[in-house]
């Protein structure tokens, strides 16, 4: 699969991390905390895009901007109605967890039995994530 100038994996967690004025605990922890999904290498070295970068961008501007936590962040993102997004049938649905439990506070890449075996590689090409990230994850404008 090609994929997408900004969406190709192209830089090292140390490369990023300088990019983006953080450290590299600061990425694993965005990772651990189901904010940031990395791309990984056949010897699972973390890898991230122009896109990741992105959403760094945006999540340390809604933890110091607005004011939220990382639990808030989740929460913000898991009210998008992903079996909408991903139009499941009725059948997905039937066994999706995260359709039955649509108040959980907790993205869909994060459930387990969503329906969705999915690995965190083939999130990262999920309608669901890619939406996210397009509509969600954009910088917010500057008041």
């Amino acid at each position: 699969m090609e994929l997408p100038g900004n969406c190709e994996p192209i830089m090292t967690i140390g490369v990023a991390a300088k990019r983006l004025g953080v450290s590299e605990s600061t990425l694993r922890l965005y990772e651990r905390e189901g904010l940031l999904i990395s791309s990984r290498t056949s010897t699972g070295r973390r890898l991230y895009s122009l896109n990741d970068l992105k959403v760094v961008d945006v999540i340390r501007t809604l933890i110091r901007k607005h004011g939220l936590n990382f639990a808030g962040i989740r929460a913000l993102v898991s009210k998008l109605p992903c079996w909408s997004i991903k139009n499941c049938s009725e059948e997905e649905r039937a066994v999706c967890s995260k359709f039955k439990e649509k108040g959980a506070l907790t993205p869909c890449w994060r459930l387990g039995g969503t329906g969705c075996s999915a690995t965190p590689e083939e999130c990262k090409s999920c309608p669901v994530y890619a939406f996210i990230q397009e509509n969600v994850f954009q910088s917010p404008q500057a008041e």
